[in-house]
């Protein structure tokens, strides 16, 4: 929205967009200077920092991730899901710990009582259920919806806070840039919750999801703890994030630093 509604370019500024498939390989191309600011899950970043690299949260995207545990037709419950294969983007950062926390809250834990398989973002998890080569994912709106139209099993939504997206940046950032860049996002997640139908026919114009299914997802993504305002995390977001870091890997004990 940024981009399509002339909120970057009334600041000077134009954004390519790159995708590298996996969290991990987002917070990769950062730290090696690939792009300029990620779009990504925050964890990778917040390591980072606290082991002394040049990474840094600098804004909030989601504050609850708008994501179903969405399973093969056969599996009906979370108990089902036991011995089984859950795909996720990240083996470190992201879907990995929002599953890892709501498979838990389900009785179910890692590694005693599932494997994670390595797929990618959503569209790849869309194609491994498809495939049947794993038994559940995580998957984004409206790919949830998609699912459950083509037979397979909604086990229910991420309920709780999680910073699943964060704005990350490569110290030494580039303020000139970076500062017009976060006002223009700001503005455009605001103009974006005024302009639901707008800003499906641009998401369906950008992807090849169906007009109803984008419009499906926007509306779910400008409700009410999505998406922070003024792009600002709230406490507990950010809270659920470092909470699973040391639960799997290192010790954020400061939290995230900030530019």
């Amino acid at each position: 929205m940024a981009q399509e509604r002339g909120f970057l370019g009334r600041r000077g500024l134009a954004a390519t967009e790159r995708i590298c498939g996996t969290t991990h390989g987002v917070t990769n191309a950062l730290r090696n200077g690939e792009v300029d600011i990620a779009l990504t899950a925050p964890e990778g970043s917040i390591a980072d920092a606290e082991a002394g690299g040049p990474l840094r949260v600098v804004a909030g995207l989601t504050d609850r991730p708008p994501l179903s545990m969405i399973a093969l037709s056969r599996h009906h419950t979370f108990e089902d899901l036991r011995g089984g294969r859950i795909g996720t983007s990240s083996l470190t950062e992201g879907t990995r710990h929002v599953a890892e926390r709501m498979l838990a809250a389900h009785g179910l834990t890692y590694p005693a009582d599932y494997d994670f398989a390595l797929e990618g973002s959503h569209v790849q998890r869309w194609k491994a259920l498809q495939a049947g080569t794993i038994d559940a994912a995580l998957q984004m709106i409206p790919y949830d919806a998609m699912a459950v139209e083509a037979g397979f099993t909604d086990l229910g939504p991420v309920a709780e806070e999680f910073a699943l997206n964060a704005v990350c940046v490569r110290l030494p950032a580039e303020r000139a840039e970076l500062t017009p860049f976060l006002q223009a996002l700001a503005e455009a997640a605001e103009w974006f919750r005024g302009h639901i139908e707008e800003s499906a026919a641009i998401a369906a114009q950008r992807t090849s999801i169906e007009p109803r299914h984008a419009l499906r997802a926007c509306q779910a993504l400008a409700a009410d703890g999505v998406i922070p305002r003024d792009l600002r995390p709230s406490p507990g977001a950010l809270a659920a994030v470092t909470a699973a870091l040391r639960s799997s890997g290192p010790d954020p004990a400061g939290g995230a630093r900030t530019l």
